[in-house]
């Protein structure tokens, strides 16, 4: 996937700097042992919020929380005991396997698109690797369990 030139902003990435100045006047109001730990949870909450939007650049997001992108990961590491990039990556695959469990018959390129990918196979290609099977091998196994009658949420891959 290309990627912006360093100067240039997605709007994505405008409206997350504007949530960052939101959150930090939020966080001020909780107690944390430092700025960098009240950094390094904006950064969660801005990654959920945007469900790991590959579009979403940690490096851009790390200015504009006022630090590096290497003294933010380690916060971050330091809280919540993973890398930006591991949760970035975690949360847009569980995103992707709640809405495939809520209704398996979705357009694929529907969920590809709102995370951030241009084309559905960059999508499927990080499906796979993380899951060991394509989206519409989950999709499918999804709706078998579903026609059973078990609701369950899960498969049994990781």
């Amino acid at each position: 996937m290309a990627r912006k030139t360093h100067g240039e902003l997605s709007a994505m990435e405008r409206e997350a700097i504007g949530k960052v100045r939101e959150l930090r006047a939020a966080h001020q109001a909780v107690f944390l042992d430092s700025e960098l730990e009240e950094r390094a949870a904006m950064m969660h909450d801005i990654l959920r919020g945007y469900h790991g939007n590959v579009k979403l650049r940690l490096e851009v997001v790390s200015m504009a929380l006022g630090c590096t992108m290497r003294t933010l990961e380690r916060a971050f590491i330091a809280m919540y005991s993973e890398t930006m990039n591991s949760f970035h990556e975690r949360i847009r695959l569980e995103y992707a396997e709640r809405l495939l469990n809520f209704n398996p018959d979705i357009k694929l390129m529907s969920i590809a698109a709102e995370l951030g990918y241009d084309r559905e196979s960059e999508f499927n290609r990080f499906f796979r690797r993380k899951k060991g099977m394509s989206l519409t091998e989950y999709a499918r196994e999804v709706r078998s369990r579903q026609e059973k009658g078990d609701f369950s949420s899960g498969s049994g891959h990781n």
